[in-house]
């Protein structure tokens, strides 16, 4: 007895071996078994045709190609994406963290209220108790401080 299945059609199937030139095929389907006789020759072809089924359907998922790609660090890539161009802005980006690091407490104090609290110098001058011109020196200070470290 020889048993089939298809995952595409939910299809198990039973082919007994010959018997007086017939074969008897079991057939479960998800409304139930049904049992049918057919000559040697005609289940001979089911059998082949189930085959070719099978082979046609394994050729055809290796063929698939995944279109998915993932950058250097994990992330999943988009099909317009330009590769090269955020592998350089994830540099440039690392390279600024670091820089931004080898700051003083005060200045990293002074770029955080800015850049990302987004507050105007005038009102970091207030809070501090300081003129504008002070913070915009302080400011000319910390962007010299990053280039240095950007160079290096």
């Amino acid at each position: 007895m020889k048993k089939y299945y298809d995952d595409r059609h939910q299809l198990n199937m039973e082919i007994s071996d010959t018997k007086d030139g017939f074969m008897c095929i079991k057939l479960h389907q998800p409304t139930g078994i049904e049992e049918i006789s057919v000559t040697e020759a005609m289940g001979k072809e089911i059998i082949e045709i189930n085959r070719n089924e099978y082979n046609d359907n394994h050729r055809e998922t290796r063929r698939h190609v995944s279109l998915e790609t993932y950058d250097p660090y994990g992330a999943l890539v988009k099909d317009n994406d330009d590769l090269f161009q955020k592998a350089v802005n994830k540099e440039e980006t690392n390279q600024l963290y670091n820089a931004l690091q080898k700051l003083k407490p005060t200045q990293q104090k002074l770029i955080i209220e800015k850049f990302w609290d987004e507050m105007k110098q005038i009102d970091i001058a207030k809070d501090e108790g300081v003129s504008k011109m002070a913070i915009t020196k302080r400011f000319q200070t910390i962007y010299r401080c990053l280039k240095k470290n950007l160079q290096n």
